[in-house]
């Protein structure tokens, strides 16, 4: 037997709001600085107790690296040591220890 028009399911109508419209770059860029953020934190948050005992403990690394000053190696040394320690100090200052929370 064949199949009659009344057989098939009816297609569905297409609405006005069922058009295909412009993506919203907008919402998008939201949703990307939003995943950014989130993910930031997330890696500063494991970063920051690092940085702060860094920037406690860096400092006793700079008068080794001051006694051979003079050689161009121990400058370039110590000026690494500088660098970190800046670095550690930007990085680890909202870290509150346990015992003082």
């Amino acid at each position: 037997m064949g199949s009659s028009s009344g057989d098939s399911p009816p297609l569905p109508h297409q609405s006005d709001t069922d058009t295909l419209r412009p993506t919203d770059t907008g919402r998008y860029l939201d949703t990307l600085a939003l995943a950014a953020r989130g993910a930031w934190t997330v890696t500063l948050a494991g970063i920051r107790p690092f940085a702060f005992w860094g920037a406690v403990l860096l400092p006793l690394l700079y008068l080794p690296s001051l006694y051979g000053v003079g050689t161009e190696q121990d400058t370039a040394l110590f000026l690494d040591l500088v660098v970190w320690h800046m670095a550690s100090l930007v990085l680890g200052h909202g870290h509150t220890p346990f015992w003082s929370q």
